[in-house]
């Protein structure tokens, strides 16, 4: 069985959350939470198994917003955001059927911490105003809808979420699991990823609730539940 994640000790004062960029509004007050509607957002380390935890919740009754999604969305060809991100790579990150060559530019960003950031600065705004559209307006939507920001803390906008739940897995489970699924991937390549975002130990000391991925599947399920009854007050009918 596997153990707990390392947890935040219970008298050390929770850092502040820095102040959210400029684009990162919320006019309509659709990310609070209320009664009846909680607006969790959800994130963790590359490989911690955030979407599965994401999945779980939506087979427990949840709605699910995806920002990595909506992020592909802000790409999408025709759009402002695809203009910048050819000027940003160039136009050979265009491949011939119009898609974009995603895994050369996982590795350009991975590498240039520049250039992560100014991709970022392009896609981040686009997707953020595609996740308003997506939340329903003030009193509406389902008992919980999970929003999954893979850069919650990253990017400082978890000062606008209200819970916030992280994925944690230990850093070599996380590296063992980018492994396995890209066996392309090089050791010195998977630890620049894990290196690109913030140390699991900070996320641990700013998130409100931690759902343990260190473990088998059944695990999981059984914390994925527990939140989802702490969040909404009782299982799913």
């Amino acid at each position: 069985m596997s153990s707990d994640p390392p947890p935040r000790p219970r008298l050390e004062r929770r850092p502040s959350p820095p102040p959210p960029p400029a684009w990162a509004v919320d006019p309509d007050g659709r990310l609070k939470t209320a009664p009846g509607s909680v607006k969790l957002a959800l994130t963790g380390g590359v490989a911690s198994g955030k979407s599965t935890v994401a999945e779980l919740l939506v087979a427990f009754g949840a709605a699910r917003i995806d920002f990595d999604e909506l992020s592909r969305q802000a790409l999408a060809p025709g759009t402002e955001g695809r203009r910048a991100a050819v000027e940003l790579f160039g136009p050979k990150i265009e491949k011939p059927d119009g898609a974009l060559d995603r895994r050369t530019m996982a590795r350009i960003i991975f590498k240039k911490a520049e250039t992560r950031k100014a991709l970022e600065a392009i896609v981040h705004p686009a997707a953020w105003r595609l996740m308003l559209e997506a939340l329903p307006k003030p009193g509406g939507g389902p008992p919980l809808t999970v929003i999954e920001v893979p850069l919650l803390y990253e990017a400082a906008l978890d000062s606008l979420f209200a819970p916030t739940a992280l994925t944690y897995a230990s850093p070599d489970a996380q590296l063992k699991r980018l492994r396995d699924r890209n066996q392309a991937l090089g050791g010195r390549e998977a630890k620049r990823m894990l290196a690109a975002q913030l140390p699991m130990s900070e996320k641990l000391r700013r998130a409100d609730y931690v759902v343990d991925n260190d473990g088998s599947l059944t695990h999981l399920i059984r914390r994925v539940r527990e939140l989802r009854d702490r969040l909404v007050g009782g299982p799913p009918r």
